[in-house]
Formats: C-alpha cells, structure tokens, sequence
C-alpha cells in the first residue's frame, strides 16, 4: 500500500514513462486507474507491488523534490534510476504499458475496439505480406508513439 506521498509520487512517474500528448492527444498514464493495475498486476509480476516501491524509494532519494521538477528533470532522473536498477525500471515500463493500453478508453484513440479482448485467445492463420502492409500502414504512418530514448 502506498502512502499518499508515494502515491502523488508514483503518478508523477507514470507521467513520464507514457507523457500525454501527440496527434491524437493521448493522455498521459498518470491516473490513478493505471496506477491500480500495476500495483496488482500480480498475476503477470509476482512482485509487482515490491518493484514499485523500490523504484519510487531510488526516485526520492535522488530527487526529493521529483513531483516539482520540470517534465525534462524527471527524465533524467527516471532515466538515471533505470541505470541503477534496469530490471525493476523495465518491469515497470512493461507493466504500465500493459495497463495503459487495455484500459478500455485508450484503446479507440489507437483505432483498435473498446471491448476486451478474448479471454483465451484464438487461432490466427497466416497473413500474406500484401495484407500486412495494408493491415499495418496506418500505424506505420502515424509514427512513433513513444518517447525516443
């Protein structure tokens, strides 16, 4: 359980990670929402509440004042901290990933359905190369939706 410092705290990370914005004018991950599901995203992270608090505990004691500091500064930091703990950092970033984008008003911004996907999959068959370029040009043209590194 975070407490209400680490929560604001926790938030201000997920800001950065997945910042709003873009053409389609994305929100950012810092919402309470996402937030939950990392924490309890244990059944794809058994330690998922533990990598949280580790990496907002190196986040503080870098940078007491992180929530302050300009959208830049607290890149550097999170970027400084992934150097110091690079496994809890990218479990972190795919966590978030995974809650950010199967959150249900995420998805029709991307052009993909609202509705959850299958519970337990299906069988795909192969796809010509033709198709695939076809199926998969929008996104080619959008571009990168991610910060670059």
């Amino acid at each position: 359980m975070l407490t209400d410092e680490n929560q604001v705290l926790f938030l201000k990370v997920l800001d950065e990670i997945i910042p709003a914005g873009g053409v389609r004018r994305m929100p950012s991950a810092g919402v309470k929402a996402v937030a939950e599901s990392v924490l309890s995203a244990t059944a794809y992270s058994p330690d998922a509440p533990g990598t949280v608090e580790r990496l907002l505990e190196a986040v503080s004691t870098r940078s007491p004042g992180f929530s302050e500091l300009s959208s830049d500064d607290r890149v550097a930091v999170l970027k400084a901290v992934e150097m110091e703990q690079p496994r809890d950092f990218a479990e972190l970033v795919r966590l978030t990933y995974m809650a950010y984008y199967s959150r249900p008003e995420i998805r029709p911004l991307l052009g993909v359905g609202a509705h959850p996907v299958h519970p337990h999959g299906y069988a795909v068959e192969h796809e010509s190369d033709t198709l695939m370029d076809e199926l998969t040009a929008p996104v080619r043209a959008r571009g990168a939706a991610y910060r670059q590194a």
